[in-house]
């Protein structure tokens, strides 16, 4: 388990990546024509994202930002030296809103007065990240992980307060513009269709040029691990797993030798074995936790069958939200019931 997901990786013969290592951190390669990959640190498990820039006439089109911390900042301001000192941000796109990719529009935005554009669908979650849960929240989620099994939740709970604390760099952009569906936008002398999917993140939007054919995929398609797919108790009622699951179905009408620009991972060609494999690792999950549900069962309990090993840290969050997600999955396809006590618990088990 990693920040993002499960590791997951296809084999050696189904990808071709495009080099062979990645450029430093902090540093930047060209990827393709007009196209610069910024590989950014970050101060968490999962140690980097890929930042894509694109020539936009005498400036840069930025997706994605980094993370909120002086460790992203730092690069930067380096950066103003070198590479952004004749060519500077003039806008910034965002893939999504989790901390890694939106964490430093914000600061960028104030630093060059520039719009910030994300999908409007996803605002309401990109103010809750940077609000920081409320009191109230706080408490819903220890009922909610109380109630899928996990008795010493409140505890724990405490244990991330350290982890989610407040940082002057975590601020809302201004976003006057948001990014729509379907419509295409220009970034240089490059036609960026915009892709939304939900599943990994509410309204995550990767952008597809159709000549040459390339796919910044944001955390959707990832070369190495499985992206993390939650369902907490502020998404309860929907159906993660299964969203993500049609947009696999929805980025496989791309063409095969498309070049895939993932946030995390060096790019890669096989984009149709890659889908193939995330679906069958869903799949594989789905079928596993079948197999122990003969009798009734919580979402914690079954942490350690899905994940082979007992999960640590802040992958015990993800883990149990991934877990719940893929369980209700089961519910809502009739494969599983979830039975609900008098006392509060849930526990899964077949129909």
């Amino acid at each position: 388990m990693t920040a993002e997901g499960a590791t997951f990786l296809s084999t050696k013969a189904r990808l071709s990546y495009l080099v062979e290592a990645p450029p430093p951190d902090g540093a930047t390669l060209e990827v393709a024509p007009g196209i610069q990959w910024l590989r950014m640190p970050l101060p968490i498990d999962l140690n980097h994202i890929n930042l894509w820039l694109i020539e936009d006439g005498d400036g840069y089109t930025l997706i994605d930002t980094g993370f909120p911390a002086s460790s992203c900042t730092a690069v930067w301001e380096a950066l103003e030296a070198t590479l952004l000192r004749t060519r500077p941000l003039r806008r910034i796109l965002l893939t999504h809103y989790h901390p890694d990719h939106m964490g430093c529009a914000a600061w960028l935005q104030q630093r060059y007065d520039i719009p910030v554009r994300i999908a409007a669908r996803a605002l309401p979650s990109a103010q809750f990240i940077v609000d920081g849960p409320s009191p109230e929240r706080t408490e819903a989620g220890v009922q909610y992980f109380m109630a899928h099994g996990m008795s010493e939740a409140r505890g724990y709970f405490a244990t991330l307060a350290e982890m989610r604390r407040k940082s002057p760099l975590r601020m809302m952009p201004q976003v006057s513009e948001p990014l729509v569906d379907g419509t295409s936008i220009a970034i240089g002398h490059w036609q960026f269709r915009i892709i939304e999917t939900d599943g990994h993140a509410l309204a995550h939007q990767s952008f597809y040029s159709a000549e040459p054919k390339l796919l910044i995929s944001g955390d959707q398609i990832l070369p190495t691990i499985s992206p993390n797919i939650s369902l907490s108790v502020a998404d309860w009622g929907l159906d993660p797993l299964g969203d993500y699951l049609v947009s696999l179905d929805l980025l496989a009408g791309l063409p095969a030798d498309t070049l895939v620009l993932p946030s995390h991972g060096r790019p890669f060609t096989g984009l149709h074995a890659r889908i193939a494999d995330l679906r069958a690792h869903h799949l594989q999950d789905l079928a596993l936790l079948r197999e122990n549900i003969s009798s009734p069962i919580s979402a914690f309990e079954l942490m350690p069958v899905l994940y082979g090993r007992q999960l640590k840290g802040f992958n015990i969050y993800l883990g149990l939200h991934e877990c719940v997600a893929h369980l209700e999955h089961l519910v809502r396809r009739a494969e599983a019931q979830r039975e609900h006590s008098a006392e509060g618990h849930y526990r899964y088990r077949l129909c």
